[in-house]
């Protein structure tokens, strides 16, 4: 017999009571139409019998108001076809209970479109089984919403397998740090470099050591600077050689000295010149002496204010090949506290070239023995200016080819310093560097100053040799008064002593 349940008007449907509602036969149920189904409310839906859903088209299931779904029983959604289940609208799902998604079985689940798992909340979401979550294809894991992702705990990410690359970067920012605490290492391997670069720094900063070092090789070069910075020194040192060689520069610059201090030996050697270059001036106090060894004449790449960063036992550690190695602008840098504790042979390894950027502050932190080291070719490239900022100490060690490469402006450089209005020079024999004018000197020799200073006596013969006087000139050398003739290569009339 034809229902007559599709003649009734809405109003009609409205006042129909649950036990009329209860007592519908199946064909009755069959024949409301949507219009009709949409008008009933949650105590009416409740009351359909639960075969009666067996029977309902996903038209009708889909009909039922976002209100009325409230009163579906587990037992009517458990008899819901998957087609009707994909006929749930996404308002639908929205409001449903946790414990109506929970009736649903795996297939029920599996039947889900994209769209309708995007619709459920972080309480549907929660009470989902392991195994229903493994079902979720990759569109279905990037749907999730950013609210609902937090519901998931380490074994909802582990049911996910390889798929867990498939979350998208803004549910990776959105996981609490609870949640990345208890990531396992499989998870963060399927990390992609979307995913890897969606981690905040705090979440970074929770992440085991064993974690960090699950991070794919491939996809280290995506961690920011912000998110390099956020981790300890025990989880860069958990960072292996392979992961390290694929930092770039721009990573390395953010690195801390805590950081770069953390690394192995054999790490550091393995940086680019670039990546050197790339370390900041503060982190630069990370490299042990071990690390500036094992890079051996790569030190080189050093900028000049990286070089001027150095500690003084960095900088003692260095090899006479990197010494010789580094250009102008670096040993201009060098600070007279690094300069002063270079050692004699790392002076020695000074390029010639480069002796003319030492300023007059770093020759003046030399020591006797540090000058005493410069070859005749290191002193001879030395200006003009430089010289005049040698102390007497400093010229007293050279030797006398040093001495005699001098050219008549680095003389008078010398000559300079002397005071201009005294007559006689009481202290040439201690050092030439205090006399009244060279002029002066030339005339009368180092016999005038036995004559006239006679508790100041010299041994004019031993220490000058048989000298009337020294050769007329306008150079003048800041040296003792036994290397004047060697220094000054010939005299005029040798007979003649004081």
């Amino acid at each position: 017999m034809t229902s007559i349940v599709s003649s009734l008007s809405v109003n009609q449907i409205k006042a129909m009571s649950t036990t009329t509602i209860a007592s519908l036969s199946t064909d009755d149920v069959a024949a409301l139409s949507s219009t009709q189904i949409a008008a009933l409310s949650s105590s009416q839906i409740a009351a359909i019998e639960t075969g009666d859903f067996e029977v309902m088209s996903s038209a009708q299931i889909s009909a039922i108001s976002a209100a009325a779904v409230l009163g579906m029983s587990t037992d009517q959604l458990g008899v819901l076809s998957t087609g009707n289940v994909q006929g749930l609208s996404t308002s639908q799902l929205a409001a449903m209970y946790s414990t109506q998604i929970e009736a649903l079985d795996a297939d029920q689940v599996t039947a889900l479109s994209s769209t309708q798992i995007a619709a459920l909340g972080s309480a549907s979401l929660a009470v989902m089984s392991t195994d229903e979550l493994a079902s979720f294809t990759t569109d279905e894991i990037a749907a999730i919403s950013t609210k609902a992702i937090v519901a998931l705990d380490a074994d909802d990410f582990a049911a996910f397998g390889s798929n867990v690359s498939a979350l998208t970067s803004k549910q990776v920012s959105a996981l609490s740090t609870d949640q990345i605490a208890l990531f396992s290492t499989t998870t963060i391997a399927a990390f992609g470099s979307d995913q890897v670069a969606a981690l905040t720094s705090s979440q970074i900063g929770v992440m085991s050591t064993a974690a960090i070092a699950a991070i794919a090789t491939d996809t280290i070069s995506s961690l920011t600077s912000k998110q390099l910075s956020a981790m300890s020194s025990d989880q860069i040192a958990a960072l292996d050689l392979d992961r390290t060689t694929a930092l770039t520069s721009s990573q390395i610059s953010g690195l801390g000295s805590d950081a770069i201090g953390a690394m192995t030996t054999d790490e550091i050697a393995a940086f680019t010149t670039d990546e050197l270059a790339a370390i900041s001036t503060k982190a630069i106090a990370g490299l042990s002496t071990d690390d500036l060894t094992a890079l051996g004449t790569n030190v080189t790449s050093l900028t000049s204010k990286q070089i001027s960063a150095l500690s003084t036992a960095q900088i003692a550690s260095l090899s006479t090949d990197v010494i010789a190695g580094l250009g102008s602008s670096q040993i201009g840098a060098l600070t007279s506290t690094q300069v002063a504790v270079l050692s004699t042979a790392a002076i020695a390894a000074i390029a010639t070239d480069n002796i003319a950027a030492l300023t007059s502050k770093q020759l003046s932190a030399m020591s006797t023995d540090q000058v005493a080291a410069l070859d005749v070719d290191q002193v001879t490239a030395l200006s003009s200016s430089q010289i005049a900022g040698l102390s007497s100490g400093a010229m007293a060690v050279m030797s006398t080819d040093e001495i005699a490469a001098f050219s008549t402006d680095e003389v008078a450089a010398i000559s300079d310093r002397c005071p201009r209005n005294r007559r006689d020079c009481p202290d040439l024999q201690a050092d030439l560097g205090n006399v009244d004018h060279p002029d002066r000197i030339a005339e009368h020799g180092c016999h005038r100053i036995a004559r006239q200073q006679p508790d100041r006596r010299i041994d004019v013969h031993s220490d000058c040799g048989s000298v009337d006087r020294l050769h007329r000139s306008d150079c003048y050398r800041q040296y003792r008064c036994s290397h004047l003739q060697a220094a000054f290569g010939h005299v005029d009339r040798p007979g003649r002593s004081s």
